[in-house]
């Protein structure tokens, strides 16, 4: 691979970086391969050393093992060689046609010669590992206890380092490998089998084509789509930007982690632990009915950079190698310096891989980048983030506008909380008047407060620098969480668990809003890059399913999809502004719900049939191509054929 003419220019460090990967990537499925070995070694009495058929066991799985890599290897090289993309799960779709599939290999390469070759290789490492144990036989010595206990120790460090292939705190993936947005240096970083076992578990692409285009109609109609062509399902649209400025304002999007809207004193929560949010609300745009389609911190990340519910069935698709190259609106911010700026490590799920991979002028810092101490498992406070990302705004570059996201996570289990925090104080009250207020602890309550107060006192120093009057804020709720009926909510909202997906999501900017709106209408994630780029004065191409909040018509109305994983089967709802209406997510178990009546939710589908229709159509049409889209927002898209 390192001599493919037909690779892209690359430079010499990172070729040497991506080596380096695939090198620890080679000790990791080394040491893999020979734990049983190992334990062959390693067994009192009978063992390689004292038993001829332990040995004769061990060599016949080194036989066996050699001469499977050897030909998964050369597969891998061939498949490369001929498609310019590692061996991964779906190169067992040449088997649905193996007749054609061979004949192709037998046309296309030089079989014979390729096998003699492997051949030969094979019995040269035989040879080897014949040879190995007269060595070690020839001479045994006797180690003393100190010398086995070093022995151990230095050779289990190894074995450590080399499966979990770096010192930081979570191990080598296969997204370390996309450090560059060069394919070749990619694909130089990966192991073909370690990389095909992390694809195995995508193994099935979880949409259908004919379900996509059964609701294209449906989709393009609500978002507002005016070429439709259901042939090639393009969900694309050009929106030409209606705002021009001098400068156009920078954009910073902060993660509330964990924060439903339950938590919100302005909603009624009667511990007032959120007076910041409360005050910013009162001076920007409040959205107070806005949902993220699936709870998990990273499917909020993966929504927000694509403009698609991520509704991956197996895992997170940030984690899914088969779909990790995705078309972003964030391109389109051209004129901006873009940063991702985190307290702990950008290595969780895969974050770090897919962020580098999809916004290549994108700015990542995390842990190791901050001068902060680390508060706990998920790095530094969010105080000392705030401080640091307010270091980096001051320095960017005065002539250009910025684009950032801040990721807080102190508002997590452990709710660790600093020493020395000015102004704030841990609050002692009982464990039954925080539940009456939908916080599951004492803990957790003081953690809410502790994030509020981060905030507020962020923003008392950023009101005083350059970068603030033309900045807009984005605050909202990565995900509510699982925890007691707040009883200042409907009921509906603990029994439908709607107090998972229901978040804030605030737009603060007094230079470019009017204090004091609160907006009623439904929204959910995917709307929200998009409306950042129309407060930006970006023109964009959107391929997704998010709309500009700000540019829709009056009485639009607008509906939200969530994806519950927490019942016996998965389940997918849909809201609307009273309605709310769920499904198991084969269709079965439909039920209606009537959100505007107070008490106990009560299924009344009998009663609406053709709202029940109505919202059953809209809800598979968004979950359907939601599932389509994560395999089909390919940053290689023509953006300019939907203009």
């Amino acid at each position: 691979m390192i001599f493919n003419s037909e690779s892209d220019s690359y430079r010499l460090g990172s070729l040497i970086k991506a080596l380096l990967i695939g090198i620890r990537f080679d000790l990791r499925l080394a040491v893999l391969v020979n734990i049983p070995l190992m334990i062959f070694c390693a067994m009192p009495i009978v063992n390689v050393v004292r038993s001829i058929w332990v040995r004769r066991i061990s060599n016949l799985y080194i036989y066996l093992f050699t001469g499977l890599l050897l030909l998964f290897y050369s597969v891998d090289m061939g498949h490369y060689s001929y498609l310019g993309q590692r061996v991964d799960v779906s190169v067992l779709r040449f088997l649905d046609n193996p007749q054609i599939s061979a004949q192709m290999v037998w046309e296309s390469y030089p079989v014979i010669i390729i096998l003699i070759l492997l051949l030969f290789i094979f019995i040269g490492f035989k040879l080897i590992y014949d040879m190995v144990p007269a060595i070690l036989l020839a001479k045994p010595q006797v180690k003393t206890a100190k010398q086995k206990f070093l022995g151990f120790t230095i050779g289990g460090l190894i074995v450590v380092f080399s499966t979990w292939g770096t010192l930081k705190q979570y191990p080598l993936r296969w997204s370390d490998a996309f450090f560059s947005n060069n394919s070749f240096i990619s694909a130089l970083g990966l192991n073909p089998i370690l990389f095909y076992n992390d694809t195995r578990r995508f193994a099935r692409d979880d949409f259908s084509i004919e379900k996509a285009k059964e609701y294209f109609s449906d989709m393009t109609e609500y978002l507002d789509i005016d070429k439709r062509d259901s042939k090639t399902l393009n969900y694309g649209r050009y929106t030409e930007t209606s705002r021009h400025f001098n400068r156009p304002p920078n954009i910073v999007i902060i993660f509330l982690e964990s924060v439903g809207a339950n938590r919100l004193s302005i909603l009624g929560n009667p511990l007032n632990a959120t007076p910041n949010l409360d005050q910013i609300i009162e001076e920007g745009i409040f959205f107070k009915r806005f949902y993220v389609p699936m709870v998990g911190t990273a499917r909020s990340v993966f929504t927000i950079v694509t403009g698609i519910p991520d509704v991956a069935r197996i895992k997170t698709s940030s984690r899914n190698p088969r779909i990790n190259k995705q078309y972003s609106i964030i391109n389109d911010f051209t004129g901006h310096e873009k940063h991702y700026i985190m307290g702990g490590s950008a290595g969780w799920a895969n974050i770090r891989g897919f962020l580098q991979l999809n916004i290549p002028d994108l700015s990542i810092t995390e842990l190791d980048d901050l001068k902060s101490p680390r508060l706990d498992v998920w790095g530094v406070s969010d105080h000392d983030l705030f401080k640091e990302a307010h270091q980096i705004f001051e320095n960017s570059d005065k002539g250009k506008p910025f684009f950032a996201i801040i990721q807080t996570a102190t508002n997590h289990r452990p709710y660790s909380i600093p020493e020395n925090i000015t102004g704030f104080e841990v609050e002692h009250i009982s464990k039954e008047k925080v539940n009456h207020a939908g916080f599951k602890s004492v803990g957790q309550y003081n953690a809410m407060r502790l994030l509020d107060h981060a905030i507020g006192e962020y923003f008392s120093y950023a009101k005083r620098s350059e970068y603030f009057s033309n900045t807009v804020f984005f605050l909202f709720g990565d995900h509510g969480t699982s925890d007691p009926w707040a009883k200042h909510m409907p009921l509906s909202n603990y029994e439908l668990l709607l107090r998972s997906y229901h978040v804030p999501l605030i737009v603060y900017g007094p230079t470019f809003t009017k204090g004091g709106i609160v907006r009623d209408d439904i929204a959910m994630l995917p709307d929200l890059i998009p409306t950042a780029a129309g407060f930006a004065g970006i023109s964009y191409h959107n391929q997704t399913l998010g709309r500009d909040l700000m540019s829709i018509v009056e009485n639009q109305e607008g509906f939200a999809l969530t994806v519950g994983k927490k019942h016996a089967r998965p389940t997918i709802g849909v809201i609307g502004s009273q309605y709310y209406l769920t499904m198991y997510h084969d269709g079965e178990d439909i039920r209606l719900y009537n959100l505007n009546v107070p008490g106990a939710p009560e299924d009344i589908q009998q009663e609406y049939p053709e709202l029940t229709a109505k919202y059953s159509r809209l809800v598979q049409g968004l979950y359907e191509t939601s599932k389509y889209m994560l395999y089909h927002n390919s940053q290689l898209l023509d953006h300019m054929s939907s203009k």
